[in-house]
């Protein structure tokens, strides 16, 4: 109730009549449902949930409580939103409904414009994540939960990671063990990169065979109750460097986490809070081997706003959830990323992930 307040209280700022939502995270964040499919439209007065047969009895044990009323749409729900827009009437104006602008397709923009003449579609692109931005005590407590799962199997799989596995293996591991200590499903595709391909920050898990001396890098994390981890971590496979660089590129790496998260605090923008680790690595020689942001928020999705980047002038707040992943790396040679999961304070931030950082793990 308390969200759809909020919410009530920007549509009138925002002089909209109505918001209609449509991505499924937003969906769960002010109505408590988690289906996969439906569309809520809240305006001053009401909050309606339209969903399919499939999901009736779930939408009505998951909204009791909310404010919210479930009705089952049309075949096509796009017919029933346009129905229910066709019946909202304003004496000489058409309604103004902002809308999820990265969520809808463009055709389905164009059905709605065409089909529900009364109404005004106002694309809104950050309205609903700005208002999740700020996470309750609750949902901190909920992503606490995801980072503790994903520590535990890492401290699992860490002691498996021997030369011969594949990657593939080493993900199917990471998954495994998140799954059976509690996870609901990963956070997105477990990233396995080894040797030579640990210099790409979004590689895929392949057949490539571990060797000893390899930089490895993981990056994987679990949903708990609907609220994501995300985690990384850099090892050497066998616990031998085959080379000096290793560490120091791993230790600068480190060094630079290390550094933005004992002085990240609310009141500095998303690019102050990005420059604490990216000039360390930048003066040491290795800025152009850095090419994302320091980090991201997360929650119900794994990539939330806002973010510490070079181009994020929002202001950190005390609640806000943020991954710190400075990284390095280097094409044909390999690369180091190090993530943990911080909640800004009220002086500060709180690092909620546990895991050892150690490049060589014993």
């Amino acid at each position: 109730m308390e969200r759809l307040r909020q919410l009530r209280a920007i549509m009138a700022e925002e002089e909209l009549d109505g918001f209609m939502v449509t991505s499924s995270e937003n969906r769960r964040y002010f109505s408590g449902f988690t289906g996969s499919s439906g569309v809520l439209l809240i305006d001053a007065n009401r909050a309606i949930l339209l969903t399919d047969f499939r999901y009736l009895e779930q939408a009505q044990t998951e909204t009791k409580d909310c404010g919210i009323t479930v009705q089952e749409h049309q075949a096509v729900i796009w017919k029933s939103v346009a129905s229910f827009f066709n019946e909202q009437k304003i004496v000489g104006r058409k309604q103004r409904w902002g809308f999820e602008s990265a969520n809808l397709t463009v055709e389905d923009y164009h059905y709605l414009q065409d089909e529900a003449t009364g109404v005004q579609l106002i694309a809104q692109a950050n309205l609903l994540n700005t208002l999740r931005s700020v996470k309750s005590e609750a949902e901190i407590k909920a992503i606490e939960k995801a980072v503790t799962v994903t520590d535990q199997a890492w401290k699992k799989v860490l002691p498996q990671i021997k030369p011969g596995l594949k990657e593939t293996e080493v993900a199917a591991l990471f998954e495994y063990e998140q799954r059976r200590l509690g996870a609901d499903q990963t956070s997105f595709q477990t990233i396995v990169a080894s040797g030579p391909k640990s210099a790409m920050p979004h590689a895929t898990a392949g057949a490539r065979l571990l060797q000893a001396g390899d930089l490895l890098v993981l990056d994987g994390g679990a949903v708990v109750n609907g609220y994501c981890s995300d985690f990384t971590r850099t090892i050497v496979v066998g616990g031998e460097l085959r080379e000096v660089k290793q560490q120091m590129i791993y230790d600068l790496v480190l060094t630079a986490q290390e550094e933005a998260i004992e002085r990240l605090k609310p009141g500095m923008t998303g690019k102050e809070g990005d420059n604490l680790g990216r000039k360390i690595i930048a003066e040491a020689g290795y800025g152009d081997n850095f090419g994302h942001g320091l980090g991201h928020s997360l929650g119900l999705a794994i990539h939330e706003e806002p973010r510490l980047s070079p181009r994020e002038e929002k202001v950190l707040q005390p609640g806000m959830v943020f991954t710190v992943e400075p990284g390095i790396y280097l094409p044909g040679w390999g690369g180091v990323r190090i993530e943990d999961v911080i909640v800004v304070t009220a002086d500060g931030c709180r690092n909620l992930t546990g895991s050892a950082k150690k490049l060589i793990p014993r």
